[in-house]
């Protein structure tokens, strides 16, 4: 699994001190050509225990140059790091050109009960992969009243 800065450990999760706040985990990655595959996993942000998530918006460049076919989906990924399981964006074609894509899907409504990452899932490779940025924003808040 590739991680941005966000959940690679140089920034430790933010957790609410108050209900109702609303807060974001935002997280960036560089990707190469060549991990611009099929099946890649990348985790931009992270979700804190105890939080529920709001939305998740992804600003992603042009990843796939010439006949354009790379789809993936974006949510929370798997406890084993190899899909995203808790998916908010499903079966998004915004790589193939650059560009926002934002949930649709709203699958989690309790709080989780472990750190969780968010990120996306290139589940069809590229047509032809090419370097890129991928950034994901999530925006979250605190359980209310134990649940």
């Amino acid at each position: 699994m590739l991680k941005s800065t966000n959940v690679a450990g140089a920034r430790p999760a933010v957790y609410p001190d108050e209900a109702g706040k609303v807060l974001v985990s935002d997280g960036t990655y560089e990707i190469a050509a060549a991990e611009n595959v099929d099946e890649a996993v990348v985790a931009l942000c992270l979700l804190p225990a105890g939080c529920v998530p709001l939305d998740f918006t992804l600003v992603v460049d042009d990843l796939d140059s010439g006949t354009p076919a790379i789809v993936l989906d974006g949510g929370g990924i798997s406890a084993a790091g190899d899909s995203v399981d808790r998916i908010m964006i499903s079966a998004s074609t915004v790589a193939q050109g650059g560009g926002v894509a934002r949930s649709t899907l709203f699958p989690m409504v309790a709080p989780v009960e472990t750190e969780t990452l968010f990120g996306i899932h290139i589940t069809t490779a590229p047509g032809t992969a090419q370097a890129g940025t991928i950034r994901g924003i999530l925006t979250y808040r605190a359980e209310e009243y134990g649940g």
